[in-house]
């Protein structure tokens, strides 16, 4: 059954050990103007004197470094990303905040690329090609972006704009699994008023996980991606800016191991290969006023986003129905369509002495067709008439209509040379609506929520290189309606709302040869957003409400030239993270009032790892090479709401070495050095056994999702 089916241990005290050992390189503050040279990982991007800022060099976006989204993993201090679909629909775990592997739930962060938001939980696993830089501003930012609301922060990704001369890029790479990547980009003036930017990139990799049925490399990847952009400047204060891109990602196998029958987790059962196959396409206008008293800019955007996912749900590799076990082969199914439009205007301010303001409007739409469930090509066996012939389709269908409208508001007040005052707020009022049907119920509904959202923050300058500050701000998610949820009552979930404190400190010493940050936090969650998996049907999933949940932790950064040649980074996030309340009531009614195993208060919220570290050097080395190298630290995680399945403590070590001269470089690099296993995500599917009434059943299974074993590699840029 290869054939598409058509149808529709590094220690945390090791870590800060590392950590501690870069602080010391430079320790007597002057304002002399050395900068630090590129790096690695991490640099603090500008005016970031009143909230947590972070900027990724475009540098480190490249082959055999950053590729994709989910490489930003740890990057960042408490934030991590976790693997669905082939790493196609990368979701974030930030500041105890944790998104889940279904389309269903409101986002954590909000994610913009050159402007234009990406509004679901679906559509974020891009591949980053051409990127200029990436921006990461913690907390809720819904006084300042249209798609700012989520408690976790801001993702920006900047692509690189047309510049007033030609010029371009190209690469190509080759690495083990006979993986192989190209890259091209050309952009450049075609008169005065018209740049022009064009940009691809494809690259394809065979599998790595062996199917023992068959033999063969299941899990391969290929993706195809584009982007044309038309920058127009018909007079001095308009900048106009046109852009289009698409994204073709044809793969196979989706990366999971079941414990109960795999070999490991490269060596799997199974009778069907599967595939995931997505699409997407983007297109969007950008207007930008530049004048003497304020400063406008629009956006305005359409993307539409699909998927035709299939996969052996019943993880064996028995190709037929058995009888005398009760076994039927299932193969899942998931068919999402998005349609998303949105359009966010914002006036700024010229910067003054004394004030200087923003305001903005926003406004989304986005339009969801799903089809998922369950497929027996063999047929089911039936308890009165036996065994049925297949094949034989189980599933939901679903259409849902997502509206989000806002207006934000944020001012700065200068209160003295030292002091800053920041005041925002915001009013989003979000519409939801469904219709949903399966074999056994029909569901329709609709809802509003809406909610003031207030920011406030203050900072204070020490020196031109030296800041503290405090922030609170509100941050919100709202409710909604499950693709799968049975009756009305069960088929809504609540919105979300947080309080978000955070206390920083930047600094910059020795002429800004070292660049520190260091903030701790504390969250106040209410109706934390949490998914679960139907326990009827584990393609499907449904969300809940925890009444009450918090997190609080700490987060250091450090970048420091160390001398001409060698430049190191470091990052390092704590976090602890619980629910205080937590009563999962959908799977109170299928198990019964007196099963066990739905309540998780006090529990710590699940896939939120303890702490993330990075630390990376780069070095010159003579004769025009330099190395790269990075270690990343990832602490324990539970894999489940009821604490009982854990992933440890696991350490992922980069490296890279390269010769550069003039406009080209020649490098080989290796990620996962030294070959860790790990799992990236996982499936809890322990409440499928009802041979005992007290959930989860010791007999069930998690289904771990593992993550990308060594890749070593060697590749070729070059710009003209």
């Amino acid at each position: 059954m290869d054939n598409k089916i058509n149808i529709k241990n590094l220690s945390a005290r090791s870590v800060v050990a590392l950590l501690g050992m870069s602080i010391p390189l430079a320790v007597a503050q002057d304002d002399s103007n050395d900068v630090l040279p590129p790096v690695m990982v991490i640099t603090e991007s500008v005016n970031s004197d009143s909230s947590s800022v972070t900027l990724l060099s475009g540098e480190t976006i490249t082959i055999g470094g950053i590729q994709e989204v989910r490489d930003i993993q740890t990057a960042l201090p408490n934030f991590s990303v976790f693997d669905a679909n082939n790493t196609r629909m990368p979701k974030f775990s930030v500041r105890g905040l944790r998104e889940n592997s279904f389309g269903a739930g409101q986002s954590a962060i909000g994610m913009y690329v050159d402007g234009v938001p990406y509004t679901d939980m679906m559509s974020r696993g891009l591949s980053l090609y051409d990127v200029d830089n990436i921006e990461f501003l913690r907390g809720p930012q819904g006084t300042s972006y249209g798609a700012g609301a989520a408690p976790g922060g801001v993702l920006k990704i900047n692509t690189r704009q047309p510049g007033s001369v030609w010029g371009g890029s190209a690469g190509l790479g080759f690495g083990e699994h006979n993986s192989q990547e190209y890259r091209i980009n050309a952009s450049g003036p075609l008169s005065e008023q018209i740049g022009v930017s064009i940009s691809g990139l494809h690259n394809d990799r065979d599998g790595y996980i062996t199917n023992l049925a068959t033999g063969s490399k299941i899990d391969s990847r290929e993706t195809t991606a584009g982007r044309l952009q038309f920058v127009i400047k018909p007079s001095e204060p308009w900048a106009i800016r046109l852009t289009g891109s698409t994204e073709r990602y044809d793969d196979g196998f989706m990366p999971t191991y079941n414990p109960l029958t795999d070999a490991g987790p490269y060596k799997v059962n199974r009778d069907f290969n599967g595939y995931v196959d997505s699409d997407v396409d983007s297109f969007a206008l950008t207007a930008d006023f530049e004048g003497s008293q304020f400063d406008f800019s629009s956006v305005t955007a359409y993307r539409n986003w699909e998927q035709d996912l299939q996969q052996d749900f019943d993880f064996t590799a028995i190709p037929v129905v058995m009888p005398q076990i009760g076994f039927s082969p299932v193969i899942g199914v998931s068919q999402p369509d998005v349609e998303q439009f949105s359009q966010e205007v914002k006036i700024n301010s010229k910067d003054t002495e004394k004030h200087n303001w923003s305001i903005g409007a926003y406004y989304s739409d986005r339009e969801t067709d799903n089809v998922s469930g369950s497929l027996y090509p063999q047929g089911l066996i039936h308890p009165q008439f036996g065994q049925l012939p297949g094949p034989i389709p189980d599933y939901t269908t679903a259409s849902m209509s997502d509206e989000d409208s806002a207006l934000f508001w944020e001012s700065d007040f200068l209160l003295s040379q030292e002091f800053k005052l920041t005041t925002g707020l915001r009013y989003q009022n979000s519409e939801r609506s469904i219709n949903r049907s399966n074999s056994s119920s029909s569901v329709s509904g609709n809802d509003d929520w809406d909610t003031w959202l207030p920011k406030l923050g203050l900072s204070y300058t020490i020196s031109e290189r030296d800041t503290v500050f405090a922030n609170a701000a509100k941050g919100f998610q709202s409710g909604g309606f499950n693709y799968y949820g049975g009756a009305p009552d069960t088929a809504q979930y609540d919105s979300a709302e947080s309080w978000n404190y955070e206390v920083g400190w930047f600094a910059s010493w020795n002429g800004g040869r070292l660049n520190t940050r260091a903030a701790v936090f504390y969250n106040d969650f209410e109706n934390y957003q949490v998914y679960r998996l139907n326990p009827m049907n584990p393609t499907e999933a449904y969300m809940v409400n925890a009444s009450e949940a918090n997190s609080y932790g700490l987060e250091l950064e450090v970048e420091a030239s160390v001398s001409e040649t060698v430049t190191l980074s470091a990052a390092l996030g704590v976090v602890n993270a619980e629910f205080d309340s937590y009563s999962d009531n959908v799977l109170r009614g299928v198990l019964g009032p007196n099963a066990a195993g739905y309540e998780f208060g006090g529990n710590d919220i699940n896939f939120v790892p303890e702490y993330t570290a990075n630390l990376a050097a780069h070095v010159e080395l003579p004769w025009n090479l330099y190395t790269n190298i990075e270690l990343q630290g990832i602490g324990d995680y539970w894999l489940d709401e009821a604490n009982s399945a854990e992933q440890d403590a696991y350490t992922l070590l980069n490296a890279r070495i390269g010769y550069k001269r003039d406009n080209w470089e020649l490098f080989v690099y290796a990620r996962n050095l030294t070959d860790e296993n790990y799992s990236n995500n996982a499936l809890d599917l322990r409440y499928m056994d009802y041979s005992n009434p007290a959930a989860p059943s010791p007999a069930g299974m998690i289904l771990h999702i593992p993550g990308w074993e060594r890749t070593i590699g060697a590749g070729f840029t070059a710009q003209f």
